[in-house]
């Protein structure tokens, strides 16, 4: 392998953000990279379809989170555009066959609507009792401020749980969720006016010839003089990787690690989980709610409607649902028109009127099967913590991890995997330069 890989050449397994981002860095440095990617499409979990209108869909990943996020230095990088999402400026709450402003939920704590997940857990976590999950802390911190918790609020908390963590609160760890504090973030949701794929496109177009798509990785041989890559199109050599890969993929073990991994990384990556995820974009006939509303969280399923072309001014009838937790993993197993029937079907219910008939086409996209991701963002359950700070140190001289799942502070944020990426690619360049001057 020593002589295959005298080369500095950098191999980067995974063409998702993180990839992208840390191959990019390199070869801004001038280091030779060849970037591999299992899909026809870079971007992994970034992806947007023009299908349904004059505007973005987000398939994947919806927004930017907070006005001064890396993701920013990337947009001005390549002349993209953002937009004030102007949905969170009219959130509503659907639960009951009733919907409201989320506000008149918001009100019991004073702040917005996730505020009571944050505030529970951080008042556990002061008490310095051992880790548990999101469930119990919030049972215990509603009885400590003396609030009333209703069977509508808790629905509307699963909910908010499922799409902030892809994952049912009693699966969410304390202790994790308070090492994520993306501090620094800033504030308000931004749409990327070209969409999310689009900025991973212009990337990998700046490494050109450097990416091989529907190259598929199955082995992965290392050892202090270099890597050797088995794919499905060959091998690939390289003095050091940056393995960019989902955790999900890595989980299920269709990568072969020779020889295998640390074992205290095989305890991060066990240790972790795959969120669970799908959405369901629908387009109308009807428009069922107008201007009012800019986005409405349903309790059945629990997930969020969006309106995408609404930061363009668009008023088209196409609308998406990000579901998650048990609901997601339930739906995920109905075939894909049974799915948007019964998903439409419940619209209908909360908004008191019959959308079944409205329904000119739909599409279900199942994060939780994709073959090349296998889960949503990643999550720690209880007992967790501290995990994800395990993939910040480089592995005998050759391999670096990156990936949102490798955040301790911004994880399941494009603006963390991109963050790890180019953290991945300093690791490599200092081992670089250590290289070049050893004797």
């Amino acid at each position: 392998m020593s002589e295959q890989t005298s080369t500095d050449r950098v191999l980067v397994l995974g063409g998702g953000i993180a990839g992208l981002a840390a191959a990019w860095r390199l070869q801004q440095a001038g280091v030779e990279i060849e970037l591999l990617e299992a899909r026809d499409r870079v971007g992994g979990r970034l992806w947007t379809s023009f299908e349904y209108g004059p505007f973005p869909v987000e398939l994947g990943a919806e927004f930017i989170h907070g006005d001064r996020v890396i993701t920013w230095q990337f947009l001005e990088r390549y002349g993209l555009r953002a937009l004030d999402d102007p949905s969170q400026d009219r959130r509503y709450v659907g639960i009951n066959g009733r919907v409201m402003p989320s506000v008149d939920l918001s009100r019991p704590v004073g702040e917005g609507i996730f505020a009571p997940l944050g505030q529970a857990a951080e008042a556990w976590y002061a008490t310095g009792r051992p880790d548990t999950n999101l469930a119990a802390a919030l049972r215990w911190w509603a009885d400590q401020v003396g609030m009333s918790l209703t069977p509508e609020l808790w629905e509307l908390w699963q909910t908010l749980a499922a799409i902030g963590w892809s994952a049912d609160l009693e699966e969410i760890g304390v202790y994790g969720e308070v090492e994520a504090t993306y501090e620094g973030d800033g504030l308000r949701n931004w749409r990327i006016a070209d969409g999310q794929q689009t900025l991973a496109e212009r990337i990998a177009a700046e490494l050109g010839a450097a990416v091989r798509l529907n190259c598929v990785v199955e082995r992965v041989e290392w050892n202090r003089s270099g890597v050797r890559v088995i794919a499905s199109d060959g091998e690939h050599h390289g003095r050091w990787a940056v393995v960019a890969l989902p955790l999900g993929v890595l989980r299920g073990g269709m990568v072969k690690f020779v020889p295998a991994l640390p074992e205290h990384l095989r305890e991060a990556l066990d240790g972790l989980n795959p969120g669970v995820s799908i959405k369901v974009v629908v387009e109308l006939s009807n428009d069922p709610w107008g201007s009012r509303i800019g986005c409405l969280f349903v309790t059945e399923p629990h997930g969020i409607w969006e309106r995408p072309g609404l930061a363009l001014g668009r008023q088209e009838p196409v609308f998406s649902l990000l579901i998650g937790g048990s609901e997601a993993r339930r739906l995920a197993a109905l075939p894909r028109d049974l799915a948007i029937r019964e998903v439409t079907r419940s619209l209908g219910n909360v908004l008191g009127i019959d959308v079944s008939g409205w329904v000119r086409r739909g599409v279900v996209v199942d994060w939780i099967n994709d073959p090349w991701c296998r889960g949503g963002y990643s999550l720690v359950p209880p007992g967790g913590a501290g995990l994800r700070a395990r993939f910040g140190s480089v592995v005998d001289g050759c391999l670096v991890f990156a990936g949102e799942y490798t955040s301790v502070i911004r994880p399941s944020t494009v603006h963390g995997a991109i963050e790890s990426g180019l953290r991945a690619a300093e690791a490599i360049l200092s081992l670089q330069a250590k290289a070049a001057v050893s004797p």
